[in-house]
């Protein structure tokens, strides 16, 4: 029951901050060592899209990083296209084991939940 109110709760952040909003802060892919306290969103733009040919799959990787000397650090994760029609996740992401996802040439977004102080990167093979 938690997993499916964490679901419903990410889709409805990331349907509120699709635009432009107020007060979130969406940072590019790619982006490295990002500091997130408690969630963020990363999102593809075209021009990081320049040199892909249609239809070609591609590699998203997440890795996380603890700001402090913790050896163990975690954070729930969902990759999204941008168009809204597929949701992947939610992942769990440890210090010791970046994710990668299998994406299309559509664009793409990321969501960032924690209840520690890490550091994200977000990037595209």
């Amino acid at each position: 029951m938690k997993s499916v109110i964490a679901i419903l709760f990410m889709l409805g952040f990331i349907i509120s901050n699709h635009g432009n909003s107020q007060g979130t802060t969406i940072y590019p892919i790619p982006s490295y060592n990002v500091q997130v306290t408690s969630n963020a969103v990363f999102k593809e733009t075209h021009q990081s899209q320049i040199s892909i040919r249609p239809a070609e799959k591609r590699v998203l990787d997440v890795q996380v990083k603890s700001t402090s000397s913790l050896s163990e650090c975690q954070a729930t994760v969902w990759v999204y296209s941008l168009d809204l029609t597929t949701v992947l996740g939610p992942y769990t992401v440890s210090c010791s084991q970046p994710l990668q996802v299998e994406i299309d040439e559509r664009d793409w977004g990321v969501y960032v939940s924690t209840e520690q102080n890490l550091l994200v990167s977000v990037w595209i093979e």
